[in-house]
Parts: structure tokens; C-alpha cells; sequence
């Protein structure tokens, strides 16, 4: 575990193994320890980092608001202190749409993107809702709307098979901070990164749950359609947080892709 000073915020990290720099970032509500099911599988290849936004985990939490290009200069800080480019991003749900602007606006620094859950654009109803969401839990606490995130988000099929590490994954979620949490809703309900998915030169696999509410396989397909070099895949009976959920499945999508491309960017 590290912390590292970056605009302004310090901003905690974790670091295993070591090659090829692969970044993992988490989406609202998380944080680095999304990941950790993952991490000792990949850390035997690559160089991992996983790392808390700010406003999240162990991060600092400054008063908001944030916003989508706030977080991209704070990863793009992150890899140049870290020294991790030419680097593979992997981003869930917020974290995807934020990889991808990344990848956008900094395409030397990347050799490939991963989108798990991806958020690339939010209707307005669901920017509604994560507006009401925010004020919720600033006034009320988190308790209610972990119970909502966690069930709405993830399918039966994980509750029912793994109870203990759904009402884990819930109870984590109920222990963010409230204004971090509501600074980053926020954000999502402001985000649409689908005029910048075109300017993406690098290799993009998304990947979604079959049954995912936030990152539908309708509106992942809508993405692929604008990336110029992509591939989606969906994970059967899995809801939105795949890493939890279907965390086999997830590495073995992911594994291959990070090879594959990892030693294009050793090339480049």
C-alpha cells in the first residue's frame, strides 16, 4: 500500500508484480479492493496498479465538485509519476467511461483499454436519478442506497450462489463516504464520453454482464459501433459488477487481450 500526492489530493495505490503496466480503476461506489481477485492472477505477468479515486477508499475526499476530466488528469498524473506508460487501462462502470476518455486524449500513453461495465453515456432518467441519489445519501447516509445499488445491480443467480460476498459487496458500498460518493454520482450523471470514442486509436475489449442494468448489451454494442478498433463480450448471468460476480470469467476475457496487446505496446 502507497500514497502519492497528485493534484493537490493524495491519492492511495496498490502495486503487485511486475512487466507490462496494467492499470485497473473502480467505479462508483468501490474502490481499489474491487479488484483483488484479480490482482494475484495478473500480477504473475504484469505490473498492476490499482488505485482509489479521489473521493473514494483511502483517497482523500476534498468537497466536490468533480468532474469526468478532473479524473482523467488525476490517472494521467498517476502514470507519469508511476512511470507506467505505454500502459493497459481497465476501468469499471464510471471507471470505463473515464478509461476511454483517457485513451482519447492521451493515445501515446496507451497501449490498450479494457471497459468492464463500461458507462460511456447515461440517459436522462438515470441522470435523474443519480441526482436524487446524491442528495439521498448526503442527507440520509448510505445504508439505503447500498441496499438498492447492490440488489438492482448484480443478478440472483450471484445472491442466491454466493451470499456472503453479496452482503460483503453491499456492506462496502454502505462504508463509502457520503459527500465522496455523492461528488462522484455526480459525475456519472454528467457523463457522455460517446462523441470521443471515435479519436480512440488503441485496441478496446468491453465486456458486460448479459444481465447488466447500468452497461446494457445494447448500449456496449452502440459503443463498438463508434470505436475503431474494438470487440465486446458478454458474461452470462452476471449483473453489473462483474469483478465480484464472475471474476473467472472476467480474467479469462481479459488475460488474453492484456498478452496479446501488452507486447504490441513494448513496441511501440
Amino acid at each position: 500500500m502507497a500514497s502519492i500526492e497528485i493534484n493537490g489530493v493524495s491519492i492511495h495505490y496498490e502495486q503487485q508484480g511486475s512487466g507490462p503496466a496494467v492499470v485497473l480503476v473502480h467505479g462508483l461506489g468501490g474502490s481499489a479492493q474491487l479488484w483483488e481477485q484479480l490482482v494475484p492472477a495478473l500480477a504473475g505477468e504484469f505490473r498492476v496498479v490499482s488505485y482509489d479515486l479521489r473521493g473514494a477508499g483511502q483517497s482523500d475526499k476534498p468537497p466536490g465538485p468533480y468532474t469526468l476530466d478532473l479524473l482523467v488528469s488525476d490517472l494521467a498524473a498517476l502514470v507519469e509519476a508511476l512511470e507506467l506508460a505505454p500502459v493497459i487501462l481497465v476501468g469499471h462502470s464510471l471507471a470505463g467511461g473515464l478509461v476511454l476518455a483517457y485513451a482519447a486524449e492521451h493515445a501515446d500513453d496507451v497501449a490498450a483499454v479494457v471497459g468492464v461495465g463500461a458507462v460511456c453515456e447515461v440517459p436522462d432518467a438515470g441522470r435523474a436519478g443519480l441526482r436524487e441519489r446524491a442528495a439521498v445519501v448526503r442527507d440520509g447516509g448510505m445504508a439505503d442506497v447500498a441496499q438498492v445499488v447492490a440488489e438492482n445491480g448484480t443478478d440472483p443467480s450471484w445472491r442466491e450462489r454466493d451470499r456472503d460476498a453479496y452482503e460483503g459487496f453491499r456492506d462496502a458500498v454502505a462504508a463509502n463516504d457520503p459527500e465522496g460518493y455523492a461528488a462522484l454520482a455526480l459525475v456519472v450523471a454528467d457523463l457522455d464520453v460517446s462523441d470521443r470514442l471515435e479519436r480512440i486509436a488503441s485496441p478496446v475489449l468491453l465486456i458486460a454482464g448479459g444481465s447488466d442494468p447500468v452497461s446494457p448489451p445494447a448500449a456496449n454494442l452502440a459503443s463498438v459501433e463508434r470505436l475503431p478498433n474494438a470487440t465486446y463480450v458478454s458474461v452470462a448471468e452476471c449483473g453489473h459488477i462483474i469483478p465480484l460476480e464472475r471474476p473467472q470469467e472476467l480474467l479469462d476475457s481479459v488475460r488474453p487481450f492484456l498478452r496479446e496487446h501488452a507486447e504490441l505496446g513494448a513496441s511501440l
